[in-house]
């Protein structure tokens, strides 16, 4: 009797239905955002408070930032593409991988006067990279660049 009992228990586990993995989002939104840093002044313009704060910490002889550009595109799980800095400088960014389980995706990034990096991130966080490119011009200001993404249709899937 306890067999056919514990048998029966573990067929109801076996075949229990559950629900099916999400699968991975199909497109991500990257947003690109080119910050010039200087040490010329210490106005902190509102938009760039959060990465100022965080550069300041491994260059603290930067005082003042700037928003140059800001640029968003939508790129598939495996797309690349070029978003424009200052002067004539891109970034290149390819989408790796995008997990929807833990909401973590993983770039390919090739900036201007840094080597390639890859790294995770989590959706809605900006992660800075410090270059070591400096404006063509007579100012020579520090290019910083925060990279954000997000999951396409996220926000609308949650209202």
């Amino acid at each position: 009797m306890v067999s056919v009992l514990l048998q029966s228990w573990l067929v109801v586990l076996v075949y229990s239905p559950t629900a099916p993995p999400e699968p991975p989002p199909e497109e991500v939104r990257v947003t690109v955002v080119a910050i010039l840093a200087t040490d010329r002044n210490d106005k902190i313009e509102m938009k760039c408070k959060c990465v100022a704060e965080e550069v300041q910490k491994l260059e603290p002889t930067l005082t003042g930032f700037r928003v140059a550009r800001t640029s968003s595109k939508d790129l598939k799980v495996g797309g690349r593409d070029t978003f424009a800095l200052v002067d004539d400088e891109v970034v290149t960014v390819v989408v790796q991988q995008a997990g929807c389980k833990e909401e973590r995706i993983r770039l390919m990034v090739k900036p201007p006067s840094v080597g390639e990096i890859t790294y995770s991130t989590c959706c809605g966080k900006f992660f800075p990279i410090i270059t070591r490119y400096q404006t063509k011009d007579k100012d020579k200001d520090r290019l910083i660049i925060a990279i954000r993404v997000e999951i396409v249709g996220k926000k609308e899937k949650e209202k």
